[in-house]
């Protein structure tokens, strides 16, 4: 039966909080990209996010095509590479698009972020948003209803 997984972006790493994040629920529905996982490589979490990393992929490139030629020309809210931000903006959303269409049962994917731009884009393509704050209020009730 599909079930409800979380990309977490790298602005709700903290907010979780470590307690959370070494959590069952954390390990079981929680997952990263691999951009994630390499903004983080110096933070003190990057160790917990080794086992949820998820690589790169050819369908995920294929997405992050078509995830980009949906940004205007100019437009540096979603990805500014000048400046060095949100090198995982897009393909938080190019990877949630693919692994919520893998196949007929494919779990739904969620993307947990505070930046605005990541939730305009995942609505275009009819991507849940959640934001840390809501996640943790989640978690919380996952770990009372095991306890």
């Amino acid at each position: 039966m599909p079930e409800t997984k979380y990309l977490i972006d790298n602005n709700a790493l903290g907010p979780l909080g470590a307690q959370r994040r070494q959590s069952a629920f954390f390990k079981a529905h929680c997952r990263v990209p691999e951009e994630v996982a390499y903004e983080s490589r110096r933070a003190k979490h990057a160790p917990q996010l080794e086992t949820i990393t998820i690589e790169m992929s050819p369908a995920v490139l294929a997405q992050l095509a078509a995830v980009m030629k949906t940004v205007r020309v100019g437009d540096t809210q979603l990805l500014d590479l000048y400046n060095n931000k949100g090198a995982a903006d897009p393909i938080l959303v190019a990877m949630a698009c693919v692994l919520s269409t893998e196949n007929l049962f494919s779990d739904r994917w969620v993307i947990v972020t505070r930046d605005e731009a990541v939730k305009a884009k995942a609505k275009d393509f009819a991507i849940d948003t959640e934001t840390p704050e809501g996640l943790v209020v989640l978690m919380d009730a996952a770990r009372r209803a095991q306890d």
